[in-house]
């Protein structure tokens, strides 16, 4: 896949806790660890899945990875033989917003021109090509219309799901022949049972949650909406590298107060967000046990669950000691197993 002359940068979010499956988690393996490191189904974590089908489009140099400082042992085993290049690891959870403006301060230094995409760790989707053809359609149109609102992908409901996201889809901004982008006119987050219902019977669609944006609009769009927040974060920039950072960084996340991407920045009137509908694409957020068996059995796939238990340690440099970055070389994790059936080698190659 051509990326063109604009880079495109990933952001995945690996940060979370996983609450709602912990305790299915922990009667499996013994221990609360959270899901973007367990593997489900086939032989990768969600995290290791998330990021190999990142690398269909995005090279390891260009793939930063937000987490928590005390996942630091299960990330360092999650990355996979073609890691990314950087890991950055935040001191406090202070929920989404906070956990792509770190990552975003460093794609901004190293890259001010860079169109991001940001993709949460713990999603499971099939084809993984497709889906991420889908991404490249928007970088493009991004990049090539210079535009400066998020475009999310978002995938056709199936069922009244009232855990999810919902988008309206609006006007008609563009429609290339594979790839329809329109206004996106309302939001819902996670509607009533009988409100979904309703949702469903009027065409809206379920929010993926991964956004397409130019890293410069998407900081812009932090300052209009959450200015103390991004002030934060602009200090942090400037003394990214210095003796100060580490202090700094804590202290900042010490007075941040938690901040959701989605709905206090992204549900904004002044985010003019767009939407890009990807078809015949399976796509789960696996918050639940009850969605991961139901998507296994509907795609023949035999669920449990299985965490990656310590090899020979990863070989990591530390850039800066507060952000943790890890530099890791020739894969820390070899992954060489046999697949059961041709659907999960699509399943795990992505094709």
């Amino acid at each position: 896949m051509s990326l063109g002359k604009t880079s495109l940068w990933g952001i995945i979010l690996a940060g979370g806790e996983g609450e709602r499956l912990k305790g299915y988690i922990r009667e499996q393996v013994g221990s609360a660890i959270p899901k973007q490191f367990c593997t489900f189904v086939g032989r990768q974590s969600m995290l290791e899945r998330t990021i190999n089908r990142a690398r269909l489009l995005i090279p390891s140099e260009r793939l930063v990875v937000s987490g928590m400082a005390h996942h630091d042992s299960y990330m360092v085993r999650n990355l996979g033989p073609s890691p990314p290049r950087t890991v950055l690891l935040q001191p406090e959870n202070r929920d989404t917003a906070p956990g792509i403006l770190l990552p975003l301060i460093h794609v901004l230094r190293k890259d001010p021109e860079a169109v991001v995409a940001i993709l949460p760790a713990d999603h499971f989707i099939v084809p993984g090509r497709r889906f991420m053809r889908a991404i490249a359609a928007a970088r493009h149109f991004v990049a090539d219309q210079n535009v400066d609102s998020p475009v999310l992908l978002a995938v056709q409901p199936d069922r009244p799901e009232s855990e999810y996201g919902w988008i309206k889809p609006g006007n008609l901004v563009e429609h290339d022949g594979r790839h329809t982008i329109r206004q996106i006119a309302r939001f819902v987050e996670k509607p009533r049972y009988d409100r979904a219902e309703q949702l469903l019977g009027e065409g809206w669609l379920w929010n993926t949650m991964v956004i397409i944006m130019r890293a410069t609009a998407m900081m812009d769009l932090m300052w209009r909406q959450v200015p103390d927040v991004a002030a934060r974060f602009a200090l942090l920039q400037r003394f990214f590298g210095s003796r100060r950072e580490q202090d700094l960084i804590k202290a900042v996340y010490h007075t941040l107060p938690s901040v959701n991407f989605s709905t206090s920045i992204l549900a904004g009137r002044d985010a003019r967000s767009l939407v890009l509908l990807v078809e015949n694409i399976h796509w789960s957020d696996w918050g639940t046990k009850e969605r991961i068996f139901n998507d296994a059995r509907a795609l023949g796939l035999t669920p449990s669950v299985s965490v990656r238990t310590p090899r020979a340690p990863a070989t990591r440099r530390t850039e800066t000691p507060a952000l943790a970055r890890y530099q890791c070389h020739d894969g820390p994790v070899q992954v060489s197993e046999k697949r059961s059936s041709s659907l999960l080698k699509l399943t795990e190659k992505g094709e």
